[in-house]
């Protein structure tokens, strides 16, 4: 993967991490509740992660012949 599109999907995945823990701070004045939704965020990105590997074969078990 290119530089650029690394630098991309940070953009997408950290921005809203850090809007919406804010909001979240805002709503409930807890920060364990932000850490619960950071932790939320993290599954959602490796379920994301394993589909997309799925998806495309790289994460099928079989060992790869170099």
């Amino acid at each position: 993967m290119d530089i650029a599109r690394k630098i991309g999907t940070a953009i997408v995945f950290i921005v809203p991490t850090f809007v919406f823990s804010g909001l979240v701070y805002s709503w409930f004045d807890s920060l364990s509740k932000v850490v619960a939704w950071l932790a939320v965020l993290v599954i959602f990105a490796a379920v994301i992660t394993i589909y997309s590997k799925i998806i495309t074969g790289k994460f099928s078990g079989n060992a790869q012949q170099v």
